[in-house]
């Protein structure tokens, strides 16, 4: 990797990792922000309502595609990015000094909907901008492993936030946590946004979109032109992404308060079963694009899937039928891996599905589509599912089903546009 190819990859990871840092501290935060702004007599209705906010940020998540998506394809990647990562700056700072619903009433819930909504806004446009940017700036050999890590950053982002919420539910009392624990986390990821923003401001922007500005084949109307042109591909790929929506936000997200609300465990030894997985995570993402490089996209995502769907029932079995934190913590490590691994070769996938004049719109459509039809919803309606059922397996046959839809959509995905940049390795 040249020096300008990696300061080009950091810059993009440092503005994804504040992000994400920020935006999944209210996923750790849960239980408590639903105390705080929906106080009630029943914990799961607390519980529903705070993720139902959470669920809240990714509706609006393809407006913010729409949007930045436009402006990376019509003035160029690097405008996009700089004004995602203004714009998740200030709701952060909001969120973190937002009075609760005992000081404000019912405007603290409204106003926190609304902080979050314009995250999503954010989000919508820097996940699929960042995935165009980092693989645009590699070489075809290098794509797979180059644009892991714009998951890998956004791994990096929730590790980051999992390990603060561990320390500060560590050393704090329950009481320093809800009256102001819970702030300091939010308006210390501002810090890393003047460090990105900076950066953001430094780095080049993408070649291949130069090249198609002075070719003056800059696609004028890029989200219709996605719907008109690659509306198919663009619906396998958003089933062939669900599967990391899903496992994403139920692995790494909703189960740590998982651990805690419904099997019982501490919350800080919920918060570190939840950060070593995080690592092992990041750590397959990693290897495993650098193997689709070598062998392919579709095997390795392949291989991934069928992990989910022989072993995610066995695993979660283990975790709702034992109280021992070491053997939680090695179920869910053997569901990380499956995670990793079909994480690592999805950005090189998404990326040379599509062609450059309309890449940064479709792959924000894919990602913002497939985030809260699969994802962003996944923590409420588990949630739900389990108060209603009576049932801990539900995490298990949800996640099942969502792999067997995804190895379909995968089954029946074209090889990748005909360009310079197509993937000798695809099948």
């Amino acid at each position: 990797m040249t020096k300008s190819l990696a300061r080009t990859v950091t810059t993009s990871m440092i503005g994804n990792l504040f992000e994400w840092y920020d935006f999944a501290l209210f996923g750790y935060f849960a239980a408590i922000i639903g105390k705080l702004f929906f106080p009630s007599n029943d914990p799961t209705t607390e519980l529903l309502l705070s993720f139902g906010t959470f669920a809240a940020g990714f509706i609006v998540r393809p407006i913010g595609g729409m949007i930045f998506g436009h402006i990376g394809d019509q003035w160029g990647r690097k405008t996009a990015l700089v004004a995602t990562i203004l714009l998740m700056a200030i709701p952060t700072t909001i969120i973190g000094l937002l009075p609760t619903y005992a000081e404000w009433g019912v405007w603290a819930p409204v106003a926190l909907v609304i902080m979050r909504m314009l995250q999503g806004l954010s989000m919508g446009g820097n996940y699929g901008g960042s995935i165009t940017f980092t693989t645009e700036h590699s070489k075809p050999e290098q794509r797979g492993l180059i644009g892991s890590f714009a998951v890998t950053s956004c791994l990096a982002g929730f590790l980051l936030g999992s390990i603060t919420a561990t320390v500060f539910t560590s050393y704090l009392t329950e009481e320093q946590l809800y009256t102001w624990g819970w702030r300091l986390p939010f308006l210390m990821g501002v810090l890393i946004c003047f460090v990105g923003f900076y950066m953001r401001l430094k780095i080049p922007e993408s070649p291949e979109y130069l090249a198609e500005q002075q070719a003056g084949t800059v696609s004028k109307a890029p989200i219709k032109e996605v719907f008109q042109s690659y509306g198919g591909t663009l619906s396998l790929v958003i089933l062939t992404v669900g599967l990391h929506d899903v496992s994403f936000y139920m692995l790494l997200v909703y189960m740590a308060t998982y651990l805690s609300e419904v099997i019982g465990l501490p919350k800080d030894t919920a918060f570190a079963i939840n950060t070593i997985n995080l690592l092992v995570v990041c750590i397959f993402t990693v290897g495993s694009a650098w193997l689709s490089d070598k062998i392919g996209r579709k095997p390795v995502l392949t291989a991934a899937a069928i992990l989910f769907i022989i072993g995610t029932i066995p695993l979660l079995t283990i975790v709702t039928s034992t109280q021992d934190p070491y053997l939680i913590l090695f179920s869910q490590m053997a569901l990380a891996v499956a995670v990793g691994c079909y994480f690592g070769p999805l950005p090189a996938l998404m990326a040379e599905m599509y062609p450059t004049k309309i890449r940064y719109s479709a792959i924000a459509m894919t990602t913002n589509i497939s985030g809260p039809l699969f994802g962003g919803i996944t923590p409420m309606l588990i949630t739900y599912l389990i108060s209603a059922t009576g049932s801990t397996m539900v995490p298990a046959y949800y996640l099942m089903l969502i792999a067997v839809i995804s190895l379909i959509a995968l089954r029946f995905l074209g090889p990748p546009i005909s360009s310079s940049r197509e993937a000798p390795a695809f099948a």
